[in-house]
């Protein structure tokens, strides 16, 4: 996995060789990092290195944390967060102070707002691993600036696998994060709401893609596409969602993204009435419960997404066992072969009274 250079700890193993000008690699695969070799690559200017999913140790290393200590009783390797889930709070506290400007009546700032995603897009590019363990980073307040992010992140993500220009990217990403805009101007009561909505409401809420269209409609820096797919994105392919109850090719291919996006990451994220919940499980509900609302090219994107998080790791199930993916299947992929630390093979594809929760480290 590609993997920047600050990111890189001892024991990291290279994947790849890494050439420089002359015939000769700079460093072979195999190569074992340490900081002198750091040192070297720095001075050459390297920036980004592809390295194994594992240490030397065998232990697994996972971009975004840096070894922190090693537990002298069992062995185990301690981590602590660094780059990722630490940006990723500084630009939700930024984002929600910006959303609070909002509600007293401040105009949108677009270059703020790009200040605050571009980073982070940058951060979580080619990490689709990482898009999974955003609800980790919830911090039981701030939902709607948290939920923002985590719409833009993904809906950039999702733009990246359909090959949209870096630029398009972008604006696709500015759709998501204002896609909850309008909600500056429901009022807090509403807003704020632990327990179940009224129907009057849940008809005020409703009408933030309408709110945020209106705050956004004459921005000139920013592309229609933007402005309509913040409109659109509780829209459905099927005619079935709102405001308009527009479908099909009356949707914009943005609107399209941010619409899906919305919903995975709402529902894997944690909520103040409730849990987050697996992605896994998530990915089958919008596949099968929600089919023909959603656009099947995004939808591919997520699919495709989870089988290459999936193939080659470790699992939690349902009941609380543990295996290993050994097979995925690309029709059916949160319905892996999985070996159980048993070592029976179980395909569960024929269990559908199970799912998989999360992966493991």
């Amino acid at each position: 996995m590609r993997t920047g250079l600050e990111q890189i700890i001892d024991g990291c193993v290279l994947s790849e060789d890494i050439n420089g000008k002359s015939k000769e690699p700079l460093m072979k695969k195999e190569t074992v990092m340490d900081e002198e070799k750091l040192e070297v690559l720095r001075a050459f200017m390297v920036k980004e290195i592809e390295v194994e999913p594992y240490l030397i140790s065998g232990e697994p290393f996972k971009p975004g944390y840096k070894i922190k200590k090693k537990n002298e009783a069992d062995g185990r390797i301690e981590m602590e967060t660094t780059d990722i889930s630490i940006q990723f709070k500084k630009q939700t506290e930024q984002f929600e102070r910006m959303f609070n400007s909002w509600q007293s009546g401040v105009s949108i700032d677009i270059p703020k707002v790009r200040e605050i995603v571009l980073p982070l897009i940058d951060l979580f590019k080619d990490q689709p691993k990482e898009l999974l363990n955003i609800p980790n980073y919830y911090t039981g307040k701030d939902y709607i600036a948290q939920h923002c992010l985590a719409v833009s992140l993904m809906s950039s993500y999702i733009a990246n696998q359909l090959n949209f220009p870096s630029g398009e990217i972008n604006q696709i990403a500015l759709a998501g994060a204002l896609s909850d805009c309008g909600m500056s101007k429901i009022q807090p009561s509403v807003l704020l709401k632990r327990l179940a909505l009224t129907d009057k409401e849940f008809a005020e809420i409703k009408q933030h893609s309408i709110q945020g269209y209106k705050m956004i409609k004459d921005i000139a820096v920013i592309k229609e596409g933007v402005k309509v797919g913040v409109l659109q994105h509780h829209e459905r392919m099927d005619g079935s969602g709102y405001p308009l109850g527009v479908k099909g090719d009356q949707l914009h291919p943005y609107g399209k993204i941010v619409a899906l996006a919305d919903t995975f990451m709402a529902m894997i994220c944690p909520r103040p009435y409730r849990n987050g919940l697996s992605p896994f499980k998530v990915f089958e509900e919008i596949k099968h419960d929600s089919f023909g609302k959603f656009d099947l090219t995004a939808v591919n994107v997520l699919s495709k997404m989870l089988a290459r998080i999936l193939n080659g790791s470790h699992v939690k199930l349902s009941d609380g066992t543990i295996g290993e993916v050994i097979f995925t299947d690309s029709q059916k992929p949160v319905r892996p072969i999985i070996r159980l630390e048993s070592n029976q093979i179980l395909q569960l594809e024929k269990r559908i009274d199970l799912y998989i929760v999360e992966t493991l480290l």
